[in-house]
């Protein structure tokens, strides 16, 4: 019997310590957020179907579905703030968010500032323009024409990049750039004629398609053929690395499982409707 005893204080003592262990793995960013008892999501809803304002008048959409996910893991609540998408990151900086869903490509640059999850899907730039445009195929037809871009997207940088940067695919081709706080706006721009292009995110891109009659979109290949793949992914505050592994644990297997690509498939026939 003591013996028994001895080993049920010892496999008592593990299980302890096993406990204090993965308590004490926990971060301090989620640590925080389940003692306030939400996690607070930053998002511009103008970049459907990953976000858009739904019938209700709610921000909706494939991120805000994703953050409901790791809200529901955590057992917390979701706060969805809606600013604008310039302003995104420094919210995380300033401790106004928790994390950051917004059709937000991973980059070097961004990354400088935020931290990001592992990517959740891939996308790439597609070109949009008014159905009877023939000439335009790749981004060197884009030459001579008033592009319009979503302010602090990817497809902002790209189109500046290349009209601006010494050796760009539009560098003196008198092409200029036309930054827009909203895809609607410049995609109205454009069919009053004042733009000849839009350029911006693949899924964006077919969604605005989907309810702008009279336009049409293909991918934003280069002449020689070649692409701009790009991936998504959920930005933090840079340094909170161990809050960063808990969300891509949380993730990982709705990644694995093909449900955001459900989600992406069902928000796009809902945010089409809606117009």
């Amino acid at each position: 019997m003591k013996k028994y005893a001895k080993l049920l204080a010892l496999l008592t003592a593990l299980t302890l310590l096993f406990t204090c262990s993965v308590a004490s793995a926990e971060s301090a960013k989620m640590a925080s957020i389940k003692e306030k008892g939400k996690i607070i999501m930053a998002t511009d809803a103008m970049w459907a179907p990953f976000e858009y304002i739904g019938e209700k008048g709610e921000p909706s959409g494939v991120d805000i579905d994703i953050a409901q996910y790791i809200a529901d893991q955590i057992g917390v609540e979701l706060e969805v703030l809606n600013v604008s998408f310039d302003s995104l990151t420094t919210y995380l900086v300033n401790d106004e968010a928790d994390i950051v869903l917004a059709a937000m490509t991973i980059t070097e640059e961004r990354a400088e500032t935020v931290n990001f999850s592992n990517s959740y899907t891939v996308s790439e730039q597609y070109i949009v323009v008014p159905e009877e445009d023939e000439a335009t195929q790749s981004i060197e037809d884009l030459a001579g024409k008033a592009i319009g871009v979503h302010l602090g997207t990817t497809g902002d940088f790209l189109i500046s990049d290349e009209i601006s940067l010494p050796g760009g695919a539009l560098e003196n081709t008198g092409a200029s750039v036309v930054q827009y706080k909203s895809l609607a706006d410049a995609m109205l721009a454009m069919k009053n004629g004042e733009l000849g292009a839009v350029v911006c995110d693949m899924q964006l891109a077919m969604n605005l398609v989907s309810t702008n009659s009279g336009t049409k979109c293909f991918p934003a290949v280069y002449a020689d053929g070649s692409k701009t793949d790009e991936y998504y992914g959920a930005a933090m505050k840079k340094g909170d690395d161990e809050f960063v592994q808990e969300i891509n644990d949380i993730m990982q297997p709705i990644i694995d499982d093909g449900t955001i690509d459900e989600w992406i498939v069902k928000h796009s026939e809902i945010s089409s409707q809606l117009g």
